[in-house]
């Protein structure tokens, strides 16, 4: 087993998604995230002190992901709308090919306030866009980023609602459009 390690926790956080994800925190064991990550099972106390804190760090993981991904997106060239719509659809996109973020994100309850972080390309956009006219002055930005996140995680916490609606490819259009109608004068 390789102990303390450099990158022990890159790897604890990456072996943590996975089993939470698939197990849930209550079924997710410390011996197969330790096992998985190919660190002893002391190096999760070590790093995050309990499982716990292993979940929250795993749940903040998933959620800076999220966000990293929008913050990738290219965006350069587009106007404001083209924008929102890219990063709504970018956010249902990283959800779809991220299942155990997904997972994890979906069962977090509110820790650590992940979802700020989540949303914060969404609601920068907004705010941006208010200030020069793009957007209804109406509306507020972050209420309207955590909507938009809804939508996203909506299609996969509610299968049976979704399922009837075709491929994944329209649910995200439809979202990113109601949003977008949402947003704009």
């Amino acid at each position: 087993m390789t102990h303390r390690s450099p990158d022990a926790p890159t790897r604890l956080l990456a072996a943590a998604l996975e089993e939470f994800g698939a197990h849930g925190r209550a079924g997710a064991r410390t011996d197969q995230i330790a096992r998985r990550a190919g660190v002893n099972k002391q190096l999760i106390h070590y790093y995050y002190r309990t499982k716990q804190g292993l979940y929250e760090a795993a749940v903040a993981h998933a959620a800076e992901g999220a966000a990293g991904a929008l913050g990738a997106l290219p965006l350069v060239g587009l106007t404001a709308v083209e924008r929102l719509r890219r990063l709504v659809r970018g956010q249902f996109d990283f959800l779809r090919t991220h299942p155990r973020h997904t997972a994890i994100l979906l069962a977090a309850d509110g820790e650590g306030r992940w979802a700020d972080v989540a949303v914060k390309p969404v609601a920068d956009l907004l705010r941006d866009g208010q200030a020069t006219g793009f957007f209804r002055d109406d509306i507020e930005p972050e209420v309207h980023a955590r909507l938009a996140l809804l939508l996203a995680l909506g299609y996969f916490a509610a299968r049976p609602v979704s399922a009837g609606w075709g491929a994944a490819e329209q649910w995200r259009d439809r979202a990113a459009e109601l949003v977008v109608r949402g947003c704009t004068w």
